[in-house]
């Protein structure tokens, strides 16, 4: 059920140790048509997110993360989730503030909580959407929310994004209605241009899904040599622009590129 433009969260939060069921999905009428961003495989790196010129400064924490088996990473789950407990402070502008949960699939093996201390993190950088000085973001666990963030595994998310006519393939993420959608695989596996350096890349696949949900469609390279638009669907080709991960930069400009169809 859709209250105040928002969500209203049924699930039981996640306690320690234990998952809870989550329900489905709600649509917000009137968004934009979802969209994909399509990604491979690469290896993770563990760390912390900092920022960066071309993508985030990882300041390592003494123990290399070993790339998960792609066999090892199940295609499918029960299709039920854990919302990440607690919420945390407002981060941005004033102008207006959007809700979010985080939500983990039951079953994959990796807490809520964590899930969720990743995304705040990215949600709360300087370089990204806040930095226009308009729109904030803060995490709840319950109540109504505007958006919610789910990793899933990729045949979970095959159902949610299909549902919505998209083609995810067990491969891609998308934004369809209220849901960001993160596919387990590319979470745990990275891609080809971010081979190494997995804190980078779930940033990337958060703003770039985020700024769909905002309104935000796909861009080209702004011209070589330039960082890659957040929005520039990186995977298919840098076309001459550099990784990057965040949508402003140093300066607070939009990094942006000719708009695509």
């Amino acid at each position: 059920m859709l209250i105040a433009g928002g969500l209203v969260l049924r699930e039981r939060t996640e306690p320690p140790g234990r998952s809870a069921d989550a329900g489905g999905r709600s649509a917000a009428p009137g968004r934009p048509a979802p969209r994909e961003v399509v990604e491979t495989d690469g290896a993770p790196r563990k760390g912390r997110v900092t920022g960066g010129e071309q993508g985030v400064e990882v300041e390592e924490d003494g123990q290399e993360e070993k790339a998960p088996d792609p066999g090892s990473i199940p295609s499918s789950g029960p299709g039920t989730f854990a919302t990440a407990p607690g919420g945390g402070a407002r981060v941005g502008g004033r102008e207006r503030t959007l809700t979010y949960v985080v939500q983990v699939e039951d079953g994959i093996g990796i807490p809520a909580r964590d899930v969720a201390a990743e995304v705040e993190r990215v949600l709360a950088g300087p370089r990204g959407w806040t930095a226009d000085g308009r729109v904030g973001f803060r995490r709840v666990s319950g109540g109504a929310a505007d958006f919610r963030v789910r990793l899933a595994t990729p045949a979970t998310v095959d159902d949610i994004c299909g549902r919505y006519g998209l083609d995810t393939g067990g491969e891609v993420n998308c934004n369809v209605g209220q849901d960001v959608m993160v596919n387990l695989k590319r979470w745990l596996l990275a891609t080809q241009y971010y081979a190494h350096d997995v804190t980078s890349y779930r940033a990337l696949v958060i703003n770039h899904e985020v700024g769909h949900f905002l309104g935000h469609g796909h861009v080209g390279c702004p011209g070589a040599g330039r960082p890659a638009p957040v929005m520039m669907q990186q995977i298919k080709g840098l076309h001459g622009c550099r990784t990057n991960v965040w949508p402003y930069d140093a300066e607070g400009r939009l990094v942006t590129g000719p708009a695509l169809g």
